[in-house]
């Protein structure tokens, strides 16, 4: 799906995901020591925000405004702090050695 789809998608009031983050990253993450944390595709957040309250430094990437929007909503409403980014994960270039986990999930 392409930026204008995906900015359609996360436009209903509803959030697409559900609020609790993928059981898979939860089970390969839970046993790391925080550090800093790239989230590829991040959509609203969910993954990125959960990262953050487990003392994660995150950095969460997506093209979609109106996914971002509601991801800076839900990390205001948990009282968490996320480096939200602008960008298609195509071509978004982080800086090397920046992070210590890169992911992308659903």
């Amino acid at each position: 799906m392409d930026r204008t789809g995906w900015n359609a998608r996360y436009a209903q009031r509803e959030f697409v995901w559900s609020l609790t983050p993928n059981q898979t990253v939860v089970a390969e993450t839970s046993h790391l020591k925080p550090g800093r944390a790239l989230d590829l595709a991040c959509g609203e957040g969910r993954n990125a925000v959960w990262l953050a309250q487990q003392g994660w430094q995150v950095s969460a990437v997506d093209f979609a405004e109106t996914g971002l929007d509601k991801a800076r909503q839900l990390a205001s409403s948990r009282n968490v702090t996320v480096d939200w980014i602008l960008a298609d994960v195509t071509t978004y270039a982080p800086p090397p050695e920046a992070f210590e986990l890169v992911l992308i999930a659903y």
